[in-house]
C-alpha cells in the first residue's frame, strides 16, 4: 500500500466550536484542485493545500481525515452524491425522477482531473478505497433509493432485482469518465435512463401480463 508523509499525521480530535464555515470548505476544496492539476495527486500534500487555502492544517484535517479524501472530494466536486433521495422531486415516473436527478447534479465538473486520479489509483490502495467509498457508493446509493420509489409506485415488479439495477447507471457512467476519458452530459444521462435503465427497470416479469402496477 503507498503511504504518503501527510498520511502519518494524525487528525486532531474533534473539539466543540464554532459552526463549520461552508465557505472554508470550498477554499479548501479549490485549494486541492489547483495543486492536483499542478503537480499531480502525489505533489499535493495537506500542508500545501492549507497554506493555498489560508486555513490552518487542523482545520484542513478536521473536514478531511485524509489525503486520499480530500483528493477524491475536490476533483469529484460536482459530480460526489451529497444529494438526498429526498431532495428529487417525486415527479410520479422513473424516467422523470432521473431526469430531476440529472438537472439538480449539473454537468460534472472533475472530469479534466479524473483519468490521473484513476491512473494513481492504480498503486495506491488508499485513493481507491476513498473513490469508491465516496464517489462509486454514493451514486449508487441513489439509484437504489430512486428505483425504490419507483417500486413502491407500481412501475417496477416487486420481484426486480433492485440492488442490480441500481449499479448500472453508476458502472456506465463511471467507465465512460475514467476508462473512456470522455464527458458525460445530459445527453448520454438521457440515453442511460432512456435505453438501458427504465426499459430495463419497468419490463413485466416473464410470464407476466398486463402493466406492473396492474
Amino acid at each position: 500500500m503507498t503511504t504518503h508523509a501527510d498520511d502519518d499525521v494524525q487528525p486532531p480530535a474533534p473539539r466543540p466550536g464554532r459552526p463549520r464555515d461552508e465557505s472554508r470548505d470550498d477554499a479548501i476544496l479549490d485549494a486541492a484542485r489547483e495543486l492536483i492539476a499542478e503537480r499531480g495527486f502525489g505533489g499535493m500534500t495537506m500542508d500545501a493545500v492549507a497554506s493555498r487555502a489560508g486555513a490552518g492544517k487542523a482545520t484542513v484535517y478536521r473536514r478531511w481525515s485524509s489525503k486520499s479524501e480530500l483528493a477524491v472530494d475536490a476533483i469529484t466536486r460536482g459530480t460526489r452524491a451529497t444529494l438526498r433521495a429526498e431532495d428529487v422531486p417525486d415527479t410520479g415516473t422513473l424516467r422523470g425522477d432521473l431526469a430531476a436527478l440529472a438537472e439538480l447534479r449539473g454537468r460534472d465538473k472533475g472530469d479534466a482531473l479524473m483519468p490521473g486520479l484513476i491512473s494513481e489509483m492504480r498503486t495506491d490502495a488508499d485513493l481507491a478505497h476513498a473513490f469508491h467509498e465516496r464517489f462509486v457508493t454514493a451514486k449508487v446509493d441513489m439509484m437504489r433509493s430512486l428505483l425504490e420509489r419507483a417500486k413502491q409506485r407500481g412501475e417496477i415488479p416487486p420481484e426486480r432485482d433492485v440492488d442490480l439495477l441500481a449499479e448500472i447507471g453508476p458502472a456506465l457512467t463511471v467507465y465512460r469518465k475514467v476508462v473512456a476519458g470522455l464527458p458525460v452530459g445530459p445527453e448520454y444521462l438521457a440515453r442511460i435512463t432512456d435505453e438501458i435503465v427504465v426499459p430495463l427497470a419497468t419490463a413485466p416479469a416473464p410470464g407476466a401480463t398486463g402493466s406492473v402496477s396492474g
